[in-house]
């Protein structure tokens, strides 16, 4: 069994326990989620749910399914192979030595990333993009010294 990232999203009733029960739908059938981002809509009364989970196709397209069933439910889809926008959001403090702040700077100058805030030997870095993105400049800042990454999971629109 081939287990790759599945998006998932879903428009749902915005009632109190629906996001519970829906993350917990997930977790009553073993899979683990990688991540699970909760909006409000341009519509109060609809929640969006972006959820990424590891399985392989078949489970998926059950998943799908199932959650489709659930009676809060307004749509639900995975969203592999569909024409999609996936963004991810990563704050990252790393080690920023005085001689190597200008060096830094020019790095996140490249990579397109801001630096948010400033302290004593380090810096933080807001980065936003695709989880590509974010995995190489976590990578290209390995090699002053990753103090903290936080990171947001995806979220996802579907075109």
């Amino acid at each position: 069994m081939n287990n790759l990232k599945h998006i998932i999203v879903a428009k749902v009733d915005n009632k109190p326990g629906v996001v519970s029960r829906m993350s917990g739908f997930f977790t009553r059938r073993g899979y683990n989620i990688e991540s699970f981002v909760t909006s409000v809509t341009a519509h109060p009364e609809v929640y969006h749910l972006t959820f990424s989970v590891l399985c392989s196709e078949d489970e998926a397209q059950l998943l799908v399914h199932q959650l489709g069933r659930i009676a809060e439910v307004i749509e639900v889809c995975d969203t592999t192979g569909k024409d999609v926008i996936i963004r991810e959001f990563m704050l990252i403090k790393i080690n920023c030595p005085s001689d190597k702040s200008f060096e830094i700077l020019q790095t996140c100058d490249m990579l397109k990333v801001k630096i948010v805030g400033r302290g004593d030997g380090f810096v933080t870095i807001e980065v936003m993009g695709n989880s590509q993105k974010l995995d190489d400049v976590i990578i290209t800042f390995e090699k002053y010294g990753v103090i903290e990454i936080v990171r947001s999971g995806a979220v996802c629109v579907v075109n």
